[in-house]
Order: C-alpha cells, then sequence, then structure tokens
C-alpha cells in the first residue's frame, strides 16, 4: 500500500467518522437526515450487488426508498407509528406490485431479493434510530466499539495472526486477530464506564459494558462474515467505490448491521 493510497483511506475514513459522530451528538433534523442517506445509499449498493447475481433484476432505485420512507417518523413528528408501519408496509408490496408489469425472467426472485433488502439494511436502521432516541450515546457507544474492535483485529491479527477465523469465506481473518478485537473492545469500555458510564447511562454498570461489547464483537463479526460471504457469491471485491481506498458502505456498515439487533434488544431489556 503506497503513501498516497494510505492518505486517501485515511482522509475518506476521517469523513466517515466525523459524519457518524457529527450526526449523533447533534441530532435532530442531522441524524435523521445522515442515517436516512446512509441507508438509502447502502440499499442502493445492496441491489447494485443483488442484480450481479443470474436471474436477479431488481429496481435499486426502487428498494432505496425504502431509506427514506422508514425515517418519515423521524422526519415529522406528527406522522404517528401505525400510519408509518402502513406506509412502509404498502411500500414493500410495490415490489410484488411491480414485478406485475415488468417483463422479467423470474419476479419471484426479484421480489425476495428486494424484500430481503429491506430487512438486511432497513430493520437495523430503524433500531439506530430508536437506540438513538433511548440513549445516542449508546449509539454511538456501538460505532466506537466497532471501529476498536476493528482497529485491534487488524493489528493483532496483522502482527501474530497465524490461526485461521473462517478460511472458506475471508481468508485473512484469524482467531488470534478476533480475541485481539475482543480485548479492544473490552478495554474502551472500561474507558467508558470509568469517564463517562456513571453520568450519562447511569443503568449500566461494568458487567452491562462488557456484556454489551461481548454481543457487538460477535454479532459485528457474523456480519463482517455475512458481508463476505454476500460479495464472495457474487465474485467482487467491495460493495462499492463511494468511500475511496475503503470501498462502499456496506463494507464499512456491515458489522453494526447486525450488531445493533442483539445490542438493541439487550439495551431494552438492560434499563
Amino acid at each position: 500500500m503506497n503513501i498516497t493510497t494510505i492518505i486517501i483511506r485515511s482522509a475518506s475514513g476521517l469523513v466517515y467518522i466525523a459524519l457518524i459522530v457529527g450526526a449523533i451528538m447533534r441530532g435532530g433534523m442531522s441524524f435523521s437526515v445522515v442515517f436516512s442517506l446512509l441507508a438509502t445509499f447502502s440499499l442502493f449498493e445492496y441491489h447494485t450487488l443483488a442484480n450481479k447475481l443470474d436471474g436477479v433484476k431488481t429496481l435499486p432505485w426502487l428498494g432505496a426508498l425504502g431509506g427514506i420512507i422508514a425515517f418519515l417518523p423521524f422526519y415529522f413528528n406528527t406522522v404517528s407509528l401505525p400510519i408509518a408501519i402502513s406506509v412502509y408496509l404498502l411500500f414493500i408490496f410495490s415490489f410484488g406490485i411491480t414485478e406485475i408489469f415488468r417483463k422479467t425472467l423470474n419476479p419471484i426472485n426479484n421480489t425476495v431479493y428486494s424484500i430481503f433488502g429491506q430487512i438486511y439494511v432497513v430493520l437495523p436502521f430503524t433500531l439506530m434510530a430508536n437506540l438513538f432516541y433511548i440513549n445516542p450515546y449508546l449509539l454511538l457507544a456501538v460505532f466506537v466499539i466497532i471501529w476498536t474492535n476493528d482497529t485491534f483485529a487488524y493489528l493483532i491479527g496483522s502482527l501474530i495472526g497465524k490461526h485461521k477465523l473462517f478460511p472458506r469465506i475471508s481468508p485473512n481473518k484469524s482467531w488470534e486477530g478476533f480475541f485481539g478485537g475482543i480485548i479492544g473492545a473490552l478495554a474502551v469500555v472500561f474507558v467508558f464506564n470509568q469517564f463517562s458510564g456513571h453520568t450519562i447511562t447511569p443503568n449500566f454498570t461494568l458487567t452491562h459494558w462488557m456484556v454489551f461489547a461481548l454481543i457487538i464483537v460477535g454479532f459485528g463479526t457474523l456480519g463482517d462474515l455475512f458481508e463476505s460471504l454476500l460479495k464472495r457469491t457474487i465474485g467482487v471485491k467491495d460493495s462499492g467505490n463511494i468511500m475511496p481506498g475503503h470501498g462502499g458502505l456496506l463494507d464499512r456498515l456491515d458489522s453494526v448491521i447486525f450488531a445493533i439487533i442483539p445490542a438493541y434488544i439487550f439495551v431494552v431489556i438492560t434499563l
């Protein structure tokens, strides 16, 4: 990796981190706009990937609309939850309705892949939004734990990684890197607990933070592996090219997408 690539990769990574942290800390419309756009572009990437498979021809622009429609209650406080759910369900049915008028070889494939895209991307993003409204610092913690885990896993794996974690899907990942990531994640939540945990998240003890981190690391790793499986099945290296030096948004959000669901459940049960 040459110096130019490192600079580009670092710059785009810093912009991404600043965007996430800024949106969460500012809240309000800033959060809704940024996260709905992240969901929209992630959906577009997903559909672009799916359409590389034989017998699949979804409508990326239609699928991407889910990222906006799902965030309607967060844009407009006057939109009630039942109305928002009804509108979104009608949108889900539109995948099947459009196939009535399209002349494609396998309309069932198109419909199933389109609906799965909503489950894979939109559901986690709506849970991110809900976790934000419960406690924005917990959502920020999810991202920080993922970023710390990724950094430590890469560093430890590069230095001493010998035993492959899942060579069939992701040959570069090692068990040493996996446990290194866990150590990093536990270290960062220890810092959270020591310096801000009791004031920002009063119901979270150190034990809660540690369980929270382990859940995020475990399911985040599965999310990373699942996205690697998708890319390997399709035959591509990256999910997109929106982030120079990093690939696509799904390449950066795959761990969060899987981790947010059990993390959200844990928070709801705990608080």
